[in-house]
């Protein structure tokens, strides 16, 4: 019986770490056609950005804001990159990235479940019209019962028929 839980165990732990490097999708809205600016610099900084909200962020909401600090050191690899939406005005990215370095997530006491169409974010977005993750993540933040914590992105899926599903997980600490 000892025997088979140490195999247990370490079949987990192989399992935590292999599911720590399997590829995620990160969203970018981006608008086409603003002058002066370079685009390799910019996509990149929203791809880093959204792939770090895969590890847990430390939360705290005060006075109506929310403060976030990211707790982890990471790196990630850009796979391939597909434009999923078009218009004249903007365009609607996924990138696959696979995010290294992370140690396993701890258990989420809540999971919030967020839902939006690609036109809600590009109309009331603000400063995060660009980053679908970072929407939802703050929305989720927003929404919880906690007034601090940690919030981290679990899965992030866009329909296809302008909706995103994003399942953020969050904990008290």
């Amino acid at each position: 019986m000892k025997r088979f839980c140490l195999a247990a165990l370490a079949f987990l732990a192989i399992a935590a770490v292999s599911r720590a490097d399997e590829p995620r999708y990160v969203y970018e809205i981006r608008d086409l056609g603003t002058p002066g600016t370079d685009p390799w610099s910019i996509n990149m900084g929203v791809i880093a950005e959204a792939a770090r909200l895969y590890a847990p962020a430390a939360f705290v909401k005060s006075g109506g804001g929310v403060t976030l600090t990211l707790e982890a050191s990471m790196s990630f690899s850009l796979g391939r990159s597909v434009d999923v939406e078009r218009s004249d005005k903007r365009v609607l990215a996924r990138h696959e990235v696979t995010v290294q370095g992370v140690q396993a997530l701890p258990k989420a006491e809540k999971r919030s479940t967020i839902r939006f169409s690609l036109s809600d974010i590009v109309k009331k977005g603000g400063a995060y019209a660009g980053s679908p993750l970072m929407y939802a993540l703050r929305k989720a933040i927003s929404i919880s019962p906690y007034p601090s914590g940690r919030a981290w992105i679990e899965s992030a899926r866009y329909d296809g028929a302008g909706r995103f599903i994003i399942i953020v997980g969050l904990s008290r600490r």
